[in-house]
């Protein structure tokens, strides 16, 4: 006779919970082998005007490190849309989670090549030659900084499945707003820093951040409904 199935929670999957592990040792290794270089980065990310040479071309972080932040984002943001699919009841592991979570990780590592791609391709034809790479160096830096303001989320994700709806929404945007503004304020400083065009930066930030975002949740959306017709 067999008993009720005991439903899924990402708390007590291991592989899930080894992802989180890897990923706290991994960012422990890039803090002391590059924590250096990040922090004097972060200190001039919001100053650029007058400098003799861009802040990006004077303190390097070595490949490994960058190699390990972008892994770093794909994990964690892949367990940020489990714990959201999860809330909303509509998480099926099928038994095993790493199918979903691998797919799901392919389409943000998908994503993170063509906004490489399409943030090239666009800038190169807007802005000179100097002020798009500034700018990739700059917006990519940044969003290797994201892994440490995910994580507070994702550990209580882990530790705490039953979070609230609310606390997890409010985070993610205080997150997101802070992600906004600074981009705003890089985008300022670097691509239009010739006349305060606030309105091109806003639909320059909804055209090319923004509207991506919207696309790629709606997309996470159709695979995991997809998934669940089709297991």
């Amino acid at each position: 006779m067999s008993g009720t199935p005991i439903p899924y929670s990402i708390g007590c999957d291991n592989f899930i919970l080894s992802l989180f592990i890897a990923g706290l040792l991994g960012g422990a290794y890039v803090l002391l082998r590059d924590g250096g270089a990040i922090v004097e980065r972060v200190k001039k990310m919001f100053y650029y005007k007058g400098q003799a040479a861009p802040y990006n071309a004077r303190i390097g972080i070595s490949r490994t490190g960058n190699t390990i932040l972008y892994i770093l984002l794909i994990i964690y943001s892949t367990i940020i849309i489990f714990g959201y699919l999860q809330q909303r009841g509509q998480l099926h592991t099928f038994g095993a989670s790493y199918i979903p979570f691998t797919i799901f990780a392919a389409m943000l590592l998908v994503m993170l090549v063509l906004k490489r791609a399409v943030y090239d391709i666009v800038n190169i034809v807007l802005f000179s030659s100097a002020q798009a790479r500034e700018w990739r160096e700059s917006y990519f830096f940044t969003l290797k900084l994201l892994p440490f303001t995910l994580l507070p989320l994702v550990a209580t994700i882990i530790l705490a499945p039953t979070i609230s709806s609310i606390i997890f929404t409010a985070y993610l945007l205080i997150v997101g707003i802070m992600w906004l503004i600074m981009l705003f304020i890089r985008c300022f400083n670097i691509i239009f820093n010739e006349k305060s065009y606030f309105l091109d930066i806003f639909l320059y930030l909804c055209a090319i951040e923004l509207l991506p975002l919207g696309l790629m949740w709606r997309a996470i959306h159709q695979t995991n409904l997809f998934l669940i017709i089709k297991f």
